[in-house]
């Protein structure tokens, strides 16, 4: 499989989510919580305890305005249900990143296990490390236009290494 269809599958799975609120990490987790559509059998509760325990023990803010964060154990076994969710925050929040940045968006990693997640993570971490492609996350785009990039991006990059 492609690196790009990895990472738009699951955001095809996850989806783009908009004027997510709160104002600090806890709150915006619980309203995530609420919006976010979870595979069958993952429980809210769960779910919601999964991200502020993470973020509890180190921020998720990675810095230049994002934030990656999961639950550190699985809440699902079946790699067909592994999700990445994109949430756009109603306002720019303090996630205490390295490079002081609130955070204005989030890529919520759901895996099925630290291998699945390490590989979902490099993936999204060489996409996040592009400016250009941060730049065009302050746009807010819709499911179809992140995908969209994320391709130009990741084609490029293959295509690129065939002609070395």
């Amino acid at each position: 499989m492609h690196d790009s269809d990895a990472i738009v599958g699951m955001i095809r799975k996850g989806g783009v989510y908009y004027n997510v609120a709160g104002k600090d990490p806890e709150e915006i987790f619980a309203d995530v919580a609420v919006q976010l559509i979870l595979p069958p059998g993952v429980e809210r509760a769960c779910f919601l305890g999964g991200l502020r325990e993470r973020e509890r023990l180190m921020t998720t803010g990675i810095g230049h305005g994002i934030a990656i964060p999961h639950p550190r154990t699985p809440l699902v076994t079946d790699e067909r249900d592994e999700r990445l969710y994109v949430c756009f925050l109603d306002k720019p929040t303090d996630f205490r990143a390295h490079d002081g940045k609130p955070v204005f968006v989030l890529f919520i990693i759901l895996s099925n296990g630290s291998s699945s997640h390490l590989k979902t993570l490099s993936r999204l971490s060489w996409l996040l490390q592009q400016e250009k492609f941060r730049d065009f996350l302050q746009k807010k785009p819709d499911t179809e236009e992140l995908v969209s990039v994320i391709k130009q991006y990741t084609q490029g990059v293959s295509q690129h290494e065939q002609r070395t």
